[in-house]
Formats: structure tokens, C-alpha cells, sequence
């Protein structure tokens, strides 16, 4: 049997997440339920500076540290700083739930009492409690490996959802850009990027899908950065279909309430679609047909999310050239859409 770690009221805990945006969304549970179950110590998280606004207004984060991953390498000075700070919180224990080395040695350094951390890896020497498993079977969600780690915390309440919790300003402040988009009532959003992270269905099937739901006369807009802007108005005039767009007017929590706005989020597997499931918003994920990728480990957690995969094949594309998921038709996203909306195909 583990052995529960010793905290005492007032003791502070840090929880370290340093990766990509869907990542920290799907280690939001574990986060909530250590502040659930230890609510008179703190709970302060580190994270990507990137991902790091998604923590904002959470009642259970007492403090959010924010890491700069690119600068960690190169700049010895930020890095020496932000071991400084790490350091001057006096924490009792880390709860290493991504072990990138860089952060895990400065936990190392700090002389943080208790540093837990996965047992297998070669940088796992630097943590004191280590949590024997192997996320690389894919064998169960990704959220459900972040709460693998409560074996070493006492007993009580589990959540098993993530949240994301926005501001009435930020509400406001996506409805008005809704706004002057032209987008009234209920919309549907398409989120063609994503980021590096996932094999990602191509942007012609996007704006294909974009005409396909505007002739069943649902409302629609499209998001992403300013590269993907430029990208999607290439194809859209290829492809002369004209489209409505939001690219590059929002930051991640206004994103965020944007997509809390929307009655259905389209995108690959990617942050922004868990961001959707996290405001509440049902999501349509595209997914490829590889193991390492499969919606079973990295799948959005709503109750009433779709997922869509190419079907009969087992994906053997080199990583980020699938064309596999061009097997997934914009007709099969489009009649999965209308279901969602319970609206029938005219």
C-alpha cells in the first residue's frame, strides 16, 4: 500500500505542468482535487507561460508561476531567477506531472522536501517519491494518468472534469467581437490549426465543411492566429468560398469565451478543442488513426463530444505528413455537426 505523503495546514503545494495548452487543460482535475482535499494548504501551479491564462480565476489555484520554456534554455539569467522564486515559496512538496529536466532540476536544487515524479525516466533520480507507471501504451486518458498521482495523497473527493472559469468582461469582450464579425444567435466555430501538436485535418476540408453548414443556414465562424488567418483566406479564395473569420483578434481567454458563446467547436485535437469541453461547449474532434494520438488517451471529456476518425486503418504516415485523416469527409463532419445542433440535413 503507498504511503500517504505528510502535510500539514499552511503547507504549500506545487503542481508542475510545462507543456502545451490541452496538457494543463486535462491536468486541471488533478489540480482541483489536491485543493479539494487539502483546502488549508495552498496550491500554486507552474506552468507554460503560453497555457498559463486558462488558471486565471480558478478559486482553487492560490498562485500561478509562469515559465518561459524557450528562455529556460538559452537565458542562464531568467533561469537563475526563476529558481530564485521557486525557491523563496519554500513548497513542501512538487507534484512533477510533466518531468521535463530543466524544471525537475530546479525542483532538485530548491531542495524541495518532497518531489514526486514518474520512476523510468533518466532524469527520475531527481525526484524522491516516484509514481511507477508508463503513459506510452495509451491504455487510458491522459487526465486519468495526471490523477494516477492522488495514490499519494489522502482520500476525498475526486473531480474528474476540467474547468476553465471566465470573467464577465471576457464574456463581453467576445461577444463584441462576435459583433462586428456579423455573428448573431446560434454559431458554430471552426478551429482548422493546430499548433504542432496533432496530425490535423486539411484546412481545404475546413472551408469545404465552412460551405457545406452555411448552405444547412448554420451560422459560422472561424478562429486561430494571425498565420492561420493568412492561410485560410489563401484557400478560401482558391477555392472561392468566401468565409467569416476571427483570426488573430483574441488571446486565450478571450478565445476561451468566444468558444463558450458557440453551441459546437470543429477542430483537430488540439488545446483549443479541450478549451471548448473546459467553457462547457460541445466539441467535434478529428482525430487520426494512430495509437499514439488516439482519442482514448487524448479525447475531449464532455458528455456529448463527437470524435471522428478515418475508419479501417491502422495510421503508419510519418508524424506530421497524415494523409490519412484526408479520408475524413467534409459530408461526414457536416451531417455530425447537424446531429449535435439536432437539426436534420436539408
Amino acid at each position: 500500500m503507498t504511503k500517504v505523503i505528510d502535510l500539514q495546514p499552511g503547507d504549500r503545494i506545487l503542481i508542475s505542468r510545462t507543456d502545451r495548452l490541452g496538457d494543463l487543460i486535462l491536468a486541471l482535475p488533478f489540480v482541483e482535487t489536491i485543493k479539494e482535499r487539502y483546502p488549508e494548504c495552498r496550491v500554486d501551479v507552474i506552468s507554460s507561460l503560453y497555457a498559463s491564462p486558462i488558471l486565471e480565476n480558478n478559486r482553487r489555484i492560490d498562485k500561478i508561476l509562469r515559465v518561459q520554456n524557450d528562455q529556460l534554455l538559452i537565458n542562464k539569467l531568467y533561469k537563475k531567477d526563476l529558481f530564485q522564486k521557486i525557491r523563496q515559496e519554500k513548497y513542501k512538496a512538487v507534484i512533477v506531472l510533466h518531468p521535463e529536466r530543466q524544471i525537475s532540476g530546479m525542483f532538485f536544487k530548491a531542495e524541495i522536501p518532497i518531489r514526486i515524479g514518474t520512476a523510468g525516466r533518466f532524469h527520475s533520480v531527481l525526484f524522491n517519491t516516484r509514481l511507477m507507471h508508463s503513459r506510452r501504451q495509451n491504455l487510458k486518458h491522459e487526465f486519468e494518468y495526471n490523477l494516477d498521482f492522488l495514490r499519494f495523497f489522502r482520500r476525498g473527493r475526486t473531480i474528474r472534469s476540467p474547468r476553465v472559469y471566465l470573467r464577465e468582461k471576457e464574456t463581453s469582450h467576445a461577444r463584441r467581437i462576435l459583433d462586428e464579425a456579423g455573428v448573431k444567435g446560434d454559431f458554430v466555430v471552426l478551429h482548422p490549426g493546430s499548433g504542432g501538436s496533432a496530425e490535423r485535418w486539411p484546412v481545404e476540408n475546413f472551408i469545404k465543411l465552412y460551405s457545406l453548414l452555411e448552405r444547412e443556414r448554420v451560422e459560422l465562424v472561424i478562429s486561430g492566429s494571425d498565420p492561420e488567418g493568412e492561410l485560410i483566406d489563401e484557400v478560401s479564395k482558391r477555392l472561392a468560398i468566401p468565409v467569416r473569420k476571427i483570426t488573430g483578434e483574441t488571446d486565450l481567454r478571450t478565445l476561451a469565451a468566444v468558444l463558450s458563446l458557440a453551441r459546437v467547436v470543429v477542430a483537430n485535437s488540439t488545446g483549443p478543442l479541450h478549451l471548448a469541453v473546459a467553457v462547457g461547449t460541445i466539441g467535434v474532434g478529428l482525430y487520426p488513426s494512430r495509437k499514439a494520438m488516439s482519442p482514448l488517451r487524448w479525447g475531449p471529456l464532455g458528455r456529448d463530444d463527437r470524435v471522428i476518425q478515418p475508419t479501417g486503418i491502422e495510421c503508419q504516415c510519418p508524424a506530421g505528413r497524415c494523409i490519412c485523416m484526408e479520408m475524413i469527409k467534409p459530408g461526414q463532419v457536416m451531417r455530425e455537426v447537424m446531429d449535435v445542433m439536432g437539426q436534420k440535413v436539408g
